[in-house]
């Protein structure tokens, strides 16, 4: 055993392996993602309008059914002002609504964003951000959250990045301070300009067809996206960084029209810092390959394996993207997908000897 033991690391630090093997598994981390650019998905109630936030009255509110990285533009009637604090007030109901992080920014430009926009048509300043425990009870007020900001703005902008666990978006009150701790006069008031925005990619999809469906080796199974051109998904194999040679999708359900027509395949070893559903620009990626395929119109069908050229690098995460699909239908659709490659030496050397060692286990 102990020869077996040597000669596989003598293997390890001398030959590279020259195999190609599946390299995406169940469990493996995957996001979904449209590189279109940021959309906005913000609607409101008209009786739950942002005005709503600005009046005093906990009894109010401004819902959003964008959910996460909704908000809204505040032009303070008050004037230019630094912000040092901000409070928010529960609103009634449905706790998951809550926001549990926080953006602030801030401009001099006139605003030129529109009522439900992505309100970026300005050019914006980061002021702070960080994350806010609201309290269960409704009706009630936060704590001050600090702020620290150093410059005069005329115009903030809000984002709530992250909820407790809704997919709206609501608060009842904002107040926003000039000194620390929430002292002084809240200089919002309901005289002042505010608009509703909301600022995401145009990634979505049903809550039964997520990304994780593509390797899950069901082919009953699949993912769905309703961004449809330039949609796809980050995926970081279990297996660790691998030097990819080919890849095989098999088609879904229903519609043809649906299946990707055009593909490119990126790479990076950054950490993925993008969540679910994000237009991938958190990472550094680069490209590997791009091509067509003619994927069959026969559903729960795999296709031809598509070589991937020009790979001569392990990466640790990909990104792949379809930017055209079949035909004219409303998204994007794959049952399955499964890369094939080469892990790089270091991870193939942890696994054979991880094995050898269980077989040394189980003989003792």
């Amino acid at each position: 055993m102990r020869k077996l033991f040597a000669a596989l690391l003598l293997s390890c630090l001398v030959y590279a392996p020259a195999f190609a093997i599946p390299i995406l598994s169940p469990g493996d981390t995957i996001l979904a993602v449209d590189t279109d650019g940021m959309i906005s998905n913000s609607s409101y109630p008209a009786g739950e309008a942002p005005v709503n936030i600005l009046d005093g009255d906990s009894g109010t509110k401004y819902l959003n059914f964008a959910g996460p990285s909704s908000g809204f533009i505040v032009t303070p009637d008050f004037g230019a002002a630094v912000i040092q604090s901000f409070t928010i007030t529960t609103a009634n109901d449905a706790e998951g609504r809550d926001p549990v992080s926080w953006e602030l920014y801030g401009t001099n430009d006139p605003i030129s964003s529109a009522d439900n926009s992505t309100g970026l048509s300005e050019n914006w300043t980061l002021v702070g951000s960080g994350t806010i425990d609201l309290p269960s009870d409704r009706y009630t007020v936060s704590s001050a959250v600090q702020v620290n900001g150093e410059d005069m703005y005329a115009s903030y902008r809000m984002i709530y990045p992250t909820l407790k666990g809704d997919s709206l978006m609501q608060i009842a009150d904002v107040a926003f301070y000039m000194f620390p701790e929430g002292a002084g006069p809240n200089i919002l008031s309901s005289l002042d300009s505010i608009l509703a925005i909301h600022v995401g990619s145009d990634s979505r999809y049903p809550g039964a067809e997520s990304p994780s469906k593509v390797i899950d080796g069901d082919i009953n199974t699949k993912y769905l996206n309703f961004g449809k051109l330039n949609t796809g998904f980050i995926v970081t194999p279990s297996i660790g960084p691998s030097v990819l040679d080919s890849f095989q999708i098999t088609t879904a359900n229903d519609s043809a029209e649906r299946d990707p027509v055009t593909w490119e395949l990126y790479g990076t070893n950054d950490e993925i810092v993008d969540g679910d559903n994000s237009d991938a620009t958190g990472e550094t990626w680069t490209l590997i390959c791009a091509g067509t395929m003619n994927l069959p119109d026969e559903r729960f069908t795999p296709g031809e394996m598509v070589d991937i050229c020009n790979q001569d690098q392990a990466y640790a995460s990909y990104l792949m993207l379809f930017p055209t699909v079949k035909g004219d239908g409303n998204s994007m659709q794959i049952a399955e997908i499964q890369f094939y490659g080469v892990p790089e030496p270091a991870t193939v050397c942890l696994l054979g000897l991880g094995a050898l060692a269980l077989i040394k286990r189980k003989r003792a």
